[in-house]
């Protein structure tokens, strides 16, 4: 609906806000969606934007395993864990 009227009739962020005051909007809320809407012509969100994922997120077990070996004392090799210096 914000879309429409922004697109076909032009509705400005203050022309919502006196339009429909029963709704719970802001006015830096309804100015960024309404440049969204205008920079894109969507408010979808834009592929490759966010925080790239962690190594651990990714699903790579190898650096899971690598860093508990890393991090862990053996115990028939008492003293061989790293600091988190070490590791990183």
């Amino acid at each position: 609906m914000i879309k429409n009227l922004r697109q076909l009739e032009g509705y400005t962020a203050v022309r919502f806000l006196r339009e429909f005051e029963s709704e719970n909007w802001t006015g830096s809320g309804l100015d960024y969606l309404l440049a969204k809407i205008d920079r894109s012509g969507s408010v979808c969100r834009v592929s490759g934007s966010g925080h790239p994922r962690t190594a651990r997120a990714i699903g790579n077990c190898g650096n899971v395993t690598v860093v508990e070996e890393m991090a862990l004392s053996q115990e028939d090799k008492p003293r061989t864990h790293r600091t988190v210096r070490q590791i990183a």
